[in-house]
């Protein structure tokens, strides 16, 4: 597989790396920007397992513009069609998705890109190579509290694209070497590649 990579966003224009709004499952035209009672339910609070997602979801934003290609928010990824059809193109099938608008409090669309919502399940378990990894825990329950250097065990055949089932990692993507030569060669915006060994110190 060759060398391994973490996806982690980068600041461009109209690529914030934080998104400032709130995600609905449908558009409400009186105070669209408050919190619903229908904005959550298993498909946000579930983890690792396949769930349904809603028909389609509305991202109400006061940014003015979006052209990023990925991002991580409501415990989920956004991600556009040209990275929807790369996820599709490398045989990444363990996600689901849903068609996600873009909008403003007008309900007038803020991108030129069509976006999805994207969950994925069946993240992978025991990876990482807990002897070769520097990794700091709580003296008190053991948990992980910082993952220094980052090191995967070289016996796992790993897919092109792929998630790890662990807390420290549960927002970060990470991909192949093939997968990265062709996002970059589709000049995919708003993402950078980092070496997967550090991917729990990198800081955007």
């Amino acid at each position: 597989m060759g060398n391994t990579y973490a996806i982690f966003k980068k600041e461009g224009i109209f690529c914030p790396t934080y998104l400032e709004g709130i995600m609905h499952t449908e558009f409400f035209e009186k105070d669209p920007f408050e919190a619903r009672d229908s904005d959550s339910g298993e498909w946000r609070t579930t983890r690792n397992i396949k769930t349904e997602l809603p028909e389609e979801l509305w991202f109400i934003t006061k940014d003015i513009k979006y052209a990023f290609d990925l991002r991580w928010d409501s415990q989920g990824f956004f991600i556009s069609t040209e990275f929807l059809k790369l996820l599709l193109k490398f045989g990444i099938n363990n996600f689901q998705y849903t068609k996600l608008h873009m909008v403003n409090k007008h309900k007038e669309s803020i991108t030129s890109k069509e976006y999805y919502y994207v969950r994925f399940y069946d993240r992978l378990e025991d990876v990482i190579d807990m002897e070769k990894s520097n990794i700091e825990f709580y003296k008190q329950d053991g948990r992980i509290k910082k993952i220094w250097d980052l090191q995967l065990k070289e016996s796992n055949t790993l897919p092109d694209v792929f998630l790890i089932n662990n807390t420290s990692l549960s927002s970060i993507l990470f991909c192949s070497e093939e997968f990265k030569k062709e996002a970059e060669k589709h000049k995919l915006k708003g993402i950078i590649f980092v070496p997967s060994n550090e991917a729990d110190v990198y800081m955007p």
